[in-house]
């Protein structure tokens, strides 16, 4: 029976001790000054194919001391059955004390497993105040001179410069209407009726309908005759509706098929464009035709040249005049 009794007390006190060996923490230092760091380290023994879990670490260790960094865990094979994983712990305090740190509790399925408890001191330093020698505050020192570090900042305030002359010179020539290097002939702009029959000659030569493009055809082409209209009658047609620009036509053009020839073109192209509607060959050819037609129609009429024949023959009659007068008068003293 004593035997039993024996046996029993020997397997319980083995069983603890294998137990109390499965999580162990350490510190590297016990005692530290206010503000200073140490670290604490966990190792935790457990079979594998299990998973034991951590305790969920807060910002806050115990009251007093706090957690600056957890470590990523790091496992250690010890033998075919088991693994340890380490872990560290950096923690500080800003209080002078003595902390009690209770056993850290792991998880491992239905029971608990905890390590020794710790204990850390924090102490502040002590300063003596009485053998101590004050002075006072130096003078500022000026720093010598180095040209290497003016150098940059100079560079930049000539670049600076530089791009401000060069604004200011592109500014000047434009609002002059100057080239911006050296003087170029001045080549004399062409009526507005002529470069809008020139642009539309340009878009009818790329067949833009006949690619199945005739949103892109009717834009450039209302484009064409809003500018043209702009310069014209000097009617802001790039900022109206049609309905706007075809009221303004109405008022300064006396003629029906010239506001019906835009009205065709600015109608049509709206429905292209808005309502994704597809004209028919016919009817891309006939904008064609209106919109040259409503720009021959409206062009400003230049002033005709003075009939040179007439002048001529003019001349030619003042001269014979005189010259019949002067034999007259010649024909005249002679008798006399």
């Amino acid at each position: 029976m004593f035997a039993w009794f024996c046996l029993t007390t020997i397997l319980l006190c083995w069983e603890n001790e294998i137990k109390a060996q499965q999580v162990k923490a350490s510190m590297d230092s016990t005692a530290i000054l206010v503000g200073h760091q140490t670290q604490i380290k966990l190792e935790v023994v457990q079979d594998k194919g299990k998973t034991v879990l951590p305790p969920a670490w807060k910002d806050t260790l115990v009251k007093g001391i706090e957690i600056l960094k957890v470590s990523t865990p790091d496992t250690t094979d010890l033998n075919d059955a088991k693994w340890q994983i380490n872990s560290q712990l950096l923690v500080t305090s800003f209080d002078s004390g003595f902390y009690y740190i209770p056993p850290f509790k792991f998880i491992d399925g239905d029971d608990t497993l905890e390590s020794n408890s710790l204990s850390l001191k924090v102490v502040t330093l002590d300063i003596d105040t009485t053998g101590a020698e004050f002075f006072d505050i130096k003078p500022v020192m000026k720093a010598p001179f180095v040209w290497k570090d003016y150098l940059m900042p100079v560079l930049w305030v000539l670049l600076a410069l530089l791009v401000i002359a060069a604004a200011i010179y592109i500014y000047y020539r434009y609002k002059k209407h100057k080239p911006l290097l050296g003087s170029q002939p001045v080549v004399p702009l062409l009526p507005a009726h002529v470069r809008a029959l020139q642009a539309l000659e340009k878009v009818k030569d790329e067949k833009l309908w006949q690619n199945n493009r005739e949103k892109e055809y009717y834009t450039q082409v209302t484009d064409i005759l809003r500018q043209y209209i702009f310069e014209r009658f000097r009617i802001n047609a790039l900022e109206m509706t049609s309905s706007e620009i075809l009221g303004k036509i109405k008022v300064l053009h006396d003629y029906n098929s010239v506001y019906d020839n835009l009205k065709q073109i600015l109608v049509t192209a709206d429905f292209v464009k808005f309502a994704k509607w597809k004209p028919l060959p016919d009817e891309n050819e006939v904008s064609m035709v209106n919109a040259m037609l409503f720009v021959s129609q409206t062009k400003e009429e230049e002033p005709e040249p003075e009939n040179n024949e007439q002048d001529s023959e003019s001349v030619d009659k003042g001269n014979d005049e005189e010259t019949t007068t002067q034999k007259e008068n010649n024909s005249t003293a002679n008798l006399k």
